[in-house]
């Protein structure tokens, strides 16, 4: 029998006396505490390999993955601010190297919450602006860029040197204004 094979005879026997869920519970809380997933699959007897397969096979146990590598995440993200509060003077370029290494990774493992993606928000059908209670559609009424009539820009060599940055400007504001509905703004 090949390693393989033994491997999903074991992962058989460990369901049968542990039931599906509770083999996934095990290996996902084992995941989630930031043990490595080979290691799991070692412990359990089998390959690495076998264990990616069966949990690949069915979307529910994707799902699980995906939310075991967020606990991680943020267990990763507390852990950087653990080494940069906990350091001392002479420890710093290592704390500062472990926790922005802690940092990429929880950003990689979680986009939405420690790395760079944003996420839509929707709350039980809400758009956002609903959400907001139509804040965003009366700051767009208030605020809105009107297009200028087309006028001619001067050539270079009519604009006086000094004043070169300030002509740029007052031109951009003619050709976009900005329209600010007067009546709710108040003075300073």
């Amino acid at each position: 029998m090949n390693a393989r094979t033994e491997g999903w005879s074991r992962l058989d026997a460990r369901i049968a006396e542990d039931g599906e869920e509770g083999v996934l519970a095990r290996v996902m809380t084992r995941i989630a505490i930031g043990e490595n997933p080979q290691d799991i699959a070692l412990s359990m007897g089998m390959p690495w390999l076998v264990l990616r397969k069966w949990l690949e096979d069915k979307p529910e146990r994707m799902e699980e993955w995906a939310l075991a590598d967020r606990c991680f995440a943020d267990g990763l993200a507390y852990e950087a601010l653990r080494e940069v509060r906990d350091c001392g003077l002479e420890e710093v370029p290592l704390a500062r190297l472990r926790s922005e290494h802690y940092d990429k990774k929880a950003g990689k493992l979680n986009r939405v919450k420690w790395g760079e993606q944003k996420q839509g928000f929707v709350a039980e059908g809400l758009t956002m602006d609903q959400a907001l209670g139509g804040f965003a559609s009366m700051l767009l009424e208030k605020m809105r860029v009107v297009p200028a009539a087309t006028e001619t820009v001067p050539m270079q060599a009519e604009v006086p040197s000094e004043n070169l940055a300030a002509q740029k400007n007052s031109e951009i504001n003619r050709m976009y204004p900005v329209v600010i509905d007067a009546c709710n703004v108040e003075e300073v």
